[in-house]
């Protein structure tokens, strides 16, 4: 039987009711890894720890958390008792507040070299880190029109993994992966904070284009979704419909035709269609009235997104139907959300 190609549904329609996970419901998601014990430990920095992202390895293998004790946390995901606590194999120590963190896209652990990822935190420069032995490999340097050290908001790497963007105030820079140093290009988006032209505000999410078409999807601060080409960084589009909300975060669909966009203290996820119209084709809702980043990832075949709430659900959606299944997984606010392939079973 063929799939239905989610690019044939071109008409907004409201979201359905939330629906419960059945003991029937065979989508209904299982407890692979839980670790608890390690963020609840109170430290001379941190009296009150606590998680604010998890990212999934590309190869599915590993967990790489960021937490409020400002230490990067790696953990193996196992086939161990998911209700027992796991403990980290590896720690990383940044010395403020981390901003974000991405792996290198055509990560595996079957090879070393590629097993790295990339951190920004407050007043520091980019890091590179190496997965194996949780060592510094290098560092990426950005610097503002004073020569003083600027620090990176959010990160991501290119279609090829051979260039790191990296977003800033009214700024996107980016850096030869293999030329670790204060070399960089920059490119503004906008003259002045006032300014009625160009993308204004941090810049907090990055996302590429998964197609390899070679653009990129940037969201504000200021509550503006901007699409750049690569290689000149010419603004193809701009998408305003979070009433002027920080965009919190921005994703391509694996088809590359869509671009999801999410903001603060907003309970809607857009889904646009940017190949044709430029209109929002879906809105998925959700629980989001807090400050705190809520975020949401799309299953790689592209058909289910998953989204975390303020009261501790994550939601699942049928990106062609629209129907959404929910089921509870902490006592307080889901803020960071990654998805692994969602495999058949087999017989």
């Amino acid at each position: 039987m063929e799939q239905e190609d989610p690019t044939m549904n071109t008409t907004a329609a409201p979201a359905a009711e939330p629906q419960y996970f059945t003991h029937l419901d065979t989508m209904r998601p299982h407890l692979l890894f839980t670790s608890h014990e390690e963020f609840s430990a109170v430290s001379s920095t941190c009296s009150n720890n606590f998680t604010k992202g998890v990212q999934v390895s590309p190869d599915g293998l590993c967990l790489l958390s960021n937490s409020d004790d400002h230490v990067l946390r790696l953990f193996e995901v196992s086939s161990n008792d998911a209700t027992q606590s796991s403990s980290s194999i590896l720690q990383m120590k940044e010395a403020g507040a981390v901003y974000d963190v991405a792996w290198y896209p055509f990560m595996t652990s079957a090879d070393p070299a590629s097993c790295i990822f990339v951190s920004t935190s407050r007043d520091q420069p980019v890091h590179l880190w190496d997965a194996y032995t949780g060592a510094l490999r290098a560092s990426y340097r950005a610097y503002d029109h004073m020569d003083e050290l600027a620090s990176a908001q959010s990160l991501t790497f290119n279609s090829t993994g051979d260039k790191l963007f990296a977003g800033f105030d009214r700024m996107i820079r980016f850096f030869d992966l293999s030329q670790p140093s204060r070399d960089f290009r920059a490119r503004p988006l906008s003259k002045t904070r006032r300014s009625r032209k160009g993308q204004r505000g941090l810049i907090s999410t990055l996302h590429f284009n998964p197609d390899h078409s070679k653009i990129y999807a940037a969201g504000s601060y200021a509550g503006t979704t901007c699409v750049y080409t690569e290689d000149e960084g010419e603004e193809l589009l701009a998408l305003r419909d979070h009433d002027g909300r920080g965009i919190s975060q921005v994703r391509f669909s694996p088809c590359g035709r869509f671009l999801f966009t999410a903001a603060r203290r907003d309970a809607r996820v857009h889904c646009w269609d940017i190949r044709a119209t430029n209109e929002i084709l879906h809105t998925f809702n959700r629980v989001a009235d807090t400050n705190q980043r809520v975020e949401f990832d799309l299953h790689c075949g592209g058909r289910y997104l998953a989204t975390g709430s303020r009261t501790g659900r994550v939601m699942l959606y049928d990106v062609l139907t629209e129907p959404c299944s929910q089921f509870r997984v902490a006592s307080d606010i889901t803020t960071y959300l990654r998805t692994c392939g969602m495999k058949k079973k087999t017989e």
